[in-house]
């Protein structure tokens, strides 16, 4: 069972070696960006018990839910600067560490103000998993083969929802007064620890870059070396690998606001999705976690589809324009289903599908601008600024649902944002300039293939 599907002969040592390499990280990256994605969907699940608890409207749980990214935001380029200085395995390893604990001390909270706290206080902690984990496949896989090892880690968003919605369903309908806590209590705590446990594990088995890589031999990783160097050389001629050079690359601001309007739908479905589904539906906690995890298979699909023909054709622009407008029009039949939940929830499956295209394509782009010291900034900034549509599009929903007493207008305002993340992705000059890109060798980064 490899990692690389098919290859040409010629390349049959190389992409064996890059096999390794993916096998070796891939699947711990996997399971950290699942347990943060989990850390997401299990705020939206225990708000449908932890609102009565402690005194949540829906506006309030919408700001508790969103002030996690305003910290998070804040922290995010300092924390990839330091990685790109201590190394991954360090920098990732304590920031897993250190969020599983605070996101298992969520079961602590007994007023609102309490919550806003210590979400902020977790923003900070688990700041830089996602640009450090990105930033950390530009020193290991060349951008050739990048979108499918960014789509193993995003498999994990997906992942979360199919394994995150029904645990969280069943701990809080089966667990709930067990040794005196709330079902909402025992969430955050097996939901939180394992991530302390699996930054334990990365202090093992990571390793900075191909240099420091015992298990390969010296011509494997001269091989991976001489591969990244070439790429490297092209940014350093063109001036693209000094920290400025992030801030003042137009490609880079057009990504920023396409990751916005892309993180918008995502945030928006992920912390009301199980809202949407009770209030529609008239569902039990536990029957909202299985439908919620149901929802989550095509989007699994099509996050592989799209890696592999992306990395085949060697194509960004469309692939992601593509996306945008799917998750466009999804949003928009949501909004326009009058109530209908079977609309509605087909809806959100075409936009989940197509934000996930989304974010495999745009996170491909930022190591083909710029690299080293531009690459780490450029990545934190994307993120950075991206993640503040996770304050303002779950807050937003939040208000526009008091307000209107419906879901319809913050599908429709998410559909809006969605658009103008299609049009940052035109507009793009680097992708303007090289249209199409040529179909080169079939390198297939592939689990089970």
């Amino acid at each position: 069972m490899n990692l690389i599907g098919r290859a040409s002969v010629t390349d049959e040592v190389r992409l064996r070696v890059y096999n390794r390499i993916a096998w070796r990280f891939l699947p711990l990256l996997l399971l950290g960006y699942l347990f943060a994605n989990i850390d997401r969907v299990n705020v939206a699940f225990a708000k449908l018990q932890m609102s009565g608890a402690i005194g949540l409207t829906e506006a309030m749980y919408g700001f508790g839910a969103g002030i996690f990214f305003i910290s998070y935001a804040l922290t995010e380029i300092p924390s990839n600067m330091i990685l790109h200085r201590v190394g991954a395995r360090l920098w990732l390893a304590r920031i897993m560490i250190v969020w599983g604990l605070i996101s298992a001390a969520t079961m602590f909270v007994q007023t609102p103000v309490q919550f806003y706290s210590i979400r902020f206080v977790l923003g900070i902690a688990e700041a830089g998993f996602y640009p450090g984990a990105l930033l950390f496949m530009t020193y290991w896989f060349p951008s050739r083969l990048r979108a499918q090892a960014i789509a193993v880690m995003i498999l994990g968003s997906t992942l979360a929802s199919m394994i995150g919605s029904p645990l969280s369903g069943a701990i809080m309908g089966y667990m709930n007064g067990l040794a005196g806590l709330a079902g909402w209590q025992w969430v955050f705590v097996i939901e939180g620890l394992p991530a302390t446990i699996l930054g334990i594990v990365l202090i093992v088995r990571l390793r900075n870059g191909p240099a420091d890589a015992e298990w390969l031999d010296a011509d494997e990783k001269a091989l991976v070396i001489a591969d990244l160097a070439a790429e490297a050389q092209a940014h350093i001629h063109a001036g693209r690998h000094r920290f400025s050079s992030a801030f003042r690359n137009p490609n880079i601001w057009c990504v920023i606001v396409a990751n916005f309007a892309n993180l918008s739908t995502l945030y928006g479905i992920q912390f009301w999705l199980p809202t949407v589904i009770q209030k529609l539906g008239g569902t039990s906690v536990f029957s909202t976690g299985l439908i919620a995890a149901g929802l989550a298979l095509i989007p699994c699909f099509v996050l592989f589809a799209n890696a592999r023909h992306s990395d085949r054709t060697r194509e960004r622009r469309w692939h992601a324009t593509f996306g945008f407008a799917l998750s466009a029009a999804g949003l928009y039949l949501a909004g326009a289903s009058n109530g209908n939940v079977y609309f509605t929830l087909m809806g959100l499956v075409m936009a989940s599908s197509g934000q996930v295209i989304c974010s495999n394509t745009i996170f491909t782009l930022p190591g083909t601008f710029v690299t080293g010291a531009a690459a780490a900034a450029g990545f934190a900034l994307i993120t950075t600024l991206g993640n503040l549509a996770g304050y303002t599009m779950p807050y937003l929903f939040g208000v526009l649902r008091e307000s209107t007493g419906g879901f319809s207008a913050g599908f429709y305002a998410m559909a809006a944002v969605a658009l103008v993340g299609a049009v940052a992705i035109l507009v793009t000059p680097a992708l303007r300039r090289e249209g199409r890109g040529g179909a080169g060798e079939e390198e297939a980064l592939a689990i089970g293939a």
